[in-house]
């Protein structure tokens, strides 16, 4: 080749380098991909409880990478490889941002690390040392019963306008007894489950308006009552149905409500010495016919005229006569508790007179539908019959922490 030649060759290798560097740099600048640069992976994060939306971003990720021509068989499969694993929580650099994004829309930025969080204000760190006060105060006495029995219980709390305690469908309202304490008693019923009862103790303000509530639990045993086989051989009374719903509903309505604390100390007395002949809470059957009811009270055989007294202090709230229960009085003892006295053969009390512990309120008698003279005696609270016997003992139902106080007061004066 002459000279001319090799000048000629020359300038076509120079013209042909200047037209590929444009080339390149139009390309560059129009996003088209660089031989120098790496594919682009793209990975979907999604719940691994929504596997549709996995085996969707599995695709999108498979087809992304297959898009980005990577420069080796081996890179485009490590692309694939990746898109087909579901994502890892180890790899959380590209979780984040999505993460942060979330957040922010929601107005819940992150935490700032610790050592650029700012030290607790005082009242933060007292309110971090001191404990918290207890809301409400829930005391039951007892805590175990038998069915057909009462308890008391007690609730703390200074800021309730109004307590209720719940037991099954029943509902007790109970007594406010200085500037921060509640009480009442309240019956278990003769037919209630056995068990664990739950107790619910709502708390309403001024307005009332529900506050808050106070668990409680109460154990309810069986009553173990007997079967008792009444023989009346023709000395039973008859009653219209009017008789029976009269001797109802003075024994159960009529006389039901808390007229104020209450107003016994201590466990009360008996009523009159003799032999017991019936138990509260026992099924009955009348000349062999079942009974759907149980006895309400608890029966004593004395000597007809035998004196009947008061077993603890209360006010005499009504005196007559009904066709079943025959000659009766009833005392109300505050708090919603009263007591009946039935088949006497006197009466010597009236209406609105107060009675003391062992105070004198007539005498045995066999009148209304009885089998001999003796005293039927019952207890009711708030219009439900419990067993008078417990009333008797030690661990019947408890009198407030204030008023068992200034009992022991008195005491101690004497």
């Amino acid at each position: 080749m002459n000279r001319n030649g090799w000048v000629a060759l020359l300038l076509l290798a120079i013209a042909s380098a200047a037209v590929g560097a444009v080339a390149a740099i139009l390309v560059s600048r129009s996003g088209g991909p660089s031989p120098t640069q790496a594919p682009q992976r793209v990975v979907a994060v999604t719940s691994a409880a929504d596997p549709d939306s996995q085996q969707q971003s599995k695709q999108e990720a498979a087809e992304s990478a297959a898009d980005a021509e990577p420069e080796s068989a081996s890179e485009l499969e490590q692309a694939q490889q990746e898109a087909a694993e579901p994502p890892d929580p180890s790899r959380g650099q590209q979780a984040q941002p999505a993460q942060q994004a979330q957040q922010d829309a929601a107005g819940q930025s992150a935490s700032p690390p610790p050592s650029e969080a700012s030290p607790p204000t005082q009242a933060e760190a007292e309110a971090v040392e001191t404990p918290l006060e207890p809301a409400g105060l829930v005391t039951l006495a007892p805590e175990i019963v038998r069915q057909g029995e009462a308890f008391s219980i007690g609730v703390e709390e200074a800021s309730a306008f109004s307590v209720v305690v719940t037991i099954g469908s029943r509902s007790w309202s109970l007594q406010r007894l200085g500037d921060d304490a509640w009480w009442s008693v309240v019956p278990v019923a003769r037919d209630a489950p056995v068990g664990v009862a739950q107790l619910v103790v709502d708390l309403y303000n001024e307005h009332g308006v529900w506050m808050r509530s106070l668990p409680a639990s109460l154990l309810v045993l069986t009553n173990p009552a007997p079967l008792e086989e009444i023989v009346l051989g023709g000395s039973g009374v008859a009653a219209s149905p009017e008789d029976v719903q009269r001797d109802h509903d003075v024994r159960f309505v009529e006389h039901v409500a808390v007229s104020g604390a209450p107003r016994w100390s201590g466990p009360w007395i008996l009523p009159v010495e003799g032999e017991v002949t019936g138990v509260f809470g026992a099924r009955r059957s009348y000349d062999g016919v079942m009974s759907d009811q149980w006895h309400h009270g608890h029966d004593i055989a004395a000597n007809h005229g035998d004196p009947i007294v008061a077993p603890a202090p209360g006010t005499v709230v009504w005196t007559g006569d009904l066709v079943i229960h025959g000659v009766g009085v009833i005392v109300d003892h505050g708090a919603g508790v009263y007591s009946g006295y039935w088949h006497m053969s006197l009466i010597a009390v009236s209406p609105g007179d107060e009675v003391e512990t062992g105070g004198w309120l007539g005498n045995i008698g066999n009148t209304g539908l009885s089998t001999g003279p003796h005293l039927h005696w019952e207890v009711i609270v708030q219009g439900v019959d419990v067993d008078p016997v417990q009333w008797t003992r030690d661990d019947g139902p408890a009198l407030p922490l204030l008023l068992a106080a200034a009992e022991e007061t008195a005491d101690t004066l004497d």
